[in-house]
């Protein structure tokens, strides 16, 4: 299998957390991002979020006349 984020080769791992049974999933040998069914799952369900109309720092702001060709 191969990485999501870098391409690389995944290694299958057994994850514990105290007082929950172990969970299998993979580990990326190149870049180290670990997921598991439980993470994939989440990431499904995330939506994109909204892009913003707000503008980006150091913008002019409207009616300055900054950036206005006379």
């Amino acid at each position: 299998m191969r990485c999501l984020r870098c391409q690389g080769l995944l290694n299958a791992v057994q994850m514990r957390d105290m007082g929950q049974p172990p969970v299998f999933g993979w580990h990326c040998l190149l870049c180290g991002a670990t997921t598991d069914p439980g993470i994939e799952a989440n990431q499904v369900r995330h939506t994109q979020p909204i892009r913003s109309r707000a503008r980006p720092p150091g913008s002019p702001a409207a009616g300055s006349g900054k950036g206005r060709v006379q």
